[in-house]
C-alpha cells in the first residue's frame, strides 16, 4: 500500500468521494434526505489517496477549520480494503500534515451509528467534545 497526495479534481478523489457518498445515503436510510453529498463548498485544501498496487482503495481529506485547528474530512475505505490498517495510515498521513501546518488540534465530526468509525476514532485518541442527536463532534490535540 502507498499514500499520495492529489489534487482535490483529480478521477480518483472524485470517484472515491462518489463512493463516500453513495456508502453513506445507503448507511443513512430514510435519514438520507439530511445528507449532503460531496461539493466545492467544502472547501477541502489537501485529499490523500491510499493505493493497493495501482488501485484507489481508500481516502481521507483535510481543510483548515480555524486558527491551529484542522478537520479531517471524507475518510473512505472501500468496503473489501477494510480490515488491513489503511484507515490508521491515512490518519496518521493527516496527523503528520496538520502538525506541518502548525495545528495543536484535530476535528472531526461522524455519526454515532458508524460504530467501526467511532471505535477507530476513539483508538487513535479522539475524544468526544459534544454531541448532537445522531452526530458527534471529536478533536484529538496534537504534540507539535
Amino acid at each position: 500500500m502507498k499514500i499520495a497526495l492529489s489534487g482535490i479534481a483529480a478521477p480518483e478523489v472524485m470517484e472515491l468521494f462518489s463512493h463516500h457518498d453513495d456508502f453513506m445515503m445507503d448507511f443513512l436510510g430514510k435519514d438520507s434526505v439530511y445528507y449532503t453529498r460531496y461539493n466545492a463548498s467544502e472547501n477541502i485544501q489537501k485529499v490523500w489517496i491510499a493505493y493497493s498496487d495501482d488501485t484507489p482503495v481508500g481516502c481521507i481529506a483535510y481543510r483548515k477549520k480555524s486558527p491551529g485547528i484542522g478537520e479531517v474530512k471524507r475518510m473512505f475505505i472501500r468496503n473489501e480494503y477494510r480490515g488491513r490498517g489503511i484507515s490508521k495510515a491515512l490518519l496518521t498521513t493527516i496527523e503528520e500534515h496538520a502538525r506541518r501546518c502548525g495545528d495543536h488540534t484535530l476535528y472531526l465530526d461522524t455519526r454515532i451509528t458508524l460504530e467501526p468509525a467511532m471505535s477507530l476514532y476513539r483508538r487513535f485518541g479522539f475524544i468526544e467534545i459534544s454531541r448532537k442527536g445522531l452526530y458527534v463532534e471529536l478533536e484529538k490535540k496534537l504534540q507539535i
